[in-house]
């Protein structure tokens, strides 16, 4: 490998890194993995139950941007995940689920 190939792969890779880390999310910000496991399971609990007991699954449109623009607004939120920092769930997905309570107690 010459000298000039071995300074483009170097910089190929630094590009990787730079893109990784703006894509995913900082691991100290979110909850642990396992806690976030535990958390997506408790939610579908919860709305299997909800559903069960016949209540819709979703919410209103209006009623799920009212959510997420109180989200938008927490100290907690991770803008460019979408995700909560406390939860660590992805907030368009969350927000519109209509046995969902913020984990903090916003909405």
């Amino acid at each position: 490998m010459t000298k000039e190939e071995l300074k483009q792969k170097l910089a190929a890779s630094r590009k990787i890194q730079q893109s990784a880390s703006t894509e995913f999310p900082n691991p100290q910000s979110l909850p642990s993995p396992i806690q976030m496991t535990r958390n997506l399971l408790q939610s579908v609990g919860r709305n299997v139950q909800s559903v069960a007991a016949g209540n819709n699954l979703r919410i209103p449109p209006e009623q799920a941007q009212n959510r997420l623009a109180i989200c938008n607004a927490c100290e907690y939120f991770l803008k460019p995940q979408q995700r909560c920092g406390k939860c660590g769930c992805y907030m368009a997905v969350k927000t519109y689920l209509k046995a969902e309570k913020c984990p903090v107690g916003k909405w």
